[in-house]
């Protein structure tokens, strides 16, 4: 007991630590002139919220990219993660130890040669500044998570039920959506939600294949830190951690509706 109440001073520093960093982001979307060293900024004004919300043609246009590549990711990463992670888990064959390293790649490697390499790839298919081709390189980069957390998922849950299901007679289908769908949501919403969250922050990436015609908040954001200007760049975070977090949100309570788990999982 005396153990855990020593934990707690240091669970509450934590979350002030990861938090603060948030504060002064949320401060300098507001402040028009802080001069060091005064703590707190001397004018306030939402005039930066207004240039990038009403004044910015390419704002929406890129909440709306960045929104609905991140679903593609996460759909795409997810319907692959779940027969990739069942056949690591659960099937002996040739090679496996060398497929799951293989799988681990795209992490191993630096990201901007990996995109160099799918670049040339992309370039002779047509793909690079197409839609299609960013939602390709974000899945290359979220596969190897998402098939991780569906490898563990598996492993953990083992296929005994699936094989009585088998024996009595249930077909492919009836099994798969009846026994192992409910033992698997919460593998699932995490695979899709490192997905999504990984695709929302991709910036190399998608600059390399979308070649500057698919537009995201990233692809705003940076240029702004990289001409200094704070404020703005502060704003387009917000925006961007605003966008994710609202669209897990409406996504989980579509989960919990849909498929009526939270008795099983999200409580």
């Amino acid at each position: 007991m005396a153990r855990r109440n020593a934990a707690v001073p240091f669970f509450y520093i934590w979350v002030f630590i990861s938090c603060a960093p948030l504060v002064v982001l949320g401060v300098l979307t507001v402040s028009t002139f802080w001069p060091y060293p005064a703590l707190l900024p001397e004018t306030i004004s939402f005039e930066y919220f207004r240039h990038v919300l009403f004044e910015s043609p390419h704002t929406w246009v890129a909440v709306r990219t960045s929104f609905f590549l991140a679903v593609a990711t996460g759909v795409i990463s997810t319907c692959i993660a779940v027969p990739a992670g069942k056949a690591l888990a659960h099937y002996d064959f040739f090679g496996k130890g060398f497929v799951k390293i293989l799988v681990l790649v795209p992490l191993i490697v630096p990201s901007v040669a990996v995109s160099i390499g799918n670049q040339i790839s992309m370039i002779r298919l047509g793909l690079t500044g197409t839609f299609l081709g960013v939602v390709i390189i974000h899945a290359v980069f979220a596969l190897p998570f998402a098939i991780r957390i569906m490898n563990n998922v598996f492993e953990a849950t083992g296929d005994k039920l699936e094989a009585q299901a088998t024996v009595l007679g249930a077909g492919a289908l009836f099994t798969f959506w009846r026994v192992t769908m409910p033992r698997i949501v919460h593998g699932l919403v995490a695979a899709f939600t490192l997905s999504f969250t990984l695709s929302i922050a991709q910036y190399v990436t998608t600059f390399m294949i979308g070649g500057g015609r698919v537009i995201t908040l990233t692809m705003l954001l940076i240029p702004h830190i990289r001409g200094g200007q704070t404020h703005i760049a502060a704003v387009y975070s917000v925006l961007l951690i605003v966008t994710a977090v609202i669209s897990l949100a409406l996504m989980e309570y579509v989960v919990r509706r849909a498929y009526n788990f939270g008795n099983v999982y999200f409580t």
